[in-house]
């Protein structure tokens, strides 16, 4: 993920557009990581309630050991889309103070 951050970054700068349409391609990425986000919290809670369904049914102990394993992944996933959202956010809150604009909505 943070490969990705970094080529956003890049090609943002390589494409030499100005810092408000490169403020709003920042902002546009970041919903849609936050939107990434929100499904898998949404994974992470079905896999979750199905491992605690399945974890005392000795039929469904293996289904619920990978349940649980994709909760772990799902979070993890999280994580990796927050570190990239703060970092958009740091970089458009540099963007806008070179450019004398406040960052707080």
């Amino acid at each position: 993920m943070i490969v990705k951050l970094g080529l956003f970054l890049m090609t943002l700068l390589a494409a030499g557009i100005p810092w408000q349409e490169e403020v709003t391609q920042i902002e546009r990425e970041i919903l849609v990581l936050r939107d990434l986000q929100e499904k898998y919290q949404a994974s992470a809670s079905r896999s979750s309630n199905n491992a605690m369904r399945w974890q005392f049914q000795r039929e469904n102990y293996l289904d619920a050991r990978r349940a649980w394993d994709k909760v772990a992944h799902d979070k993890q996933k999280i994580r990796e889309l927050q570190d990239e959202i703060d970092d958009l956010e740091k970089h458009k809150a540099k963007l806008l103070q070179e450019h004398g604009k406040s960052s707080s909505p």
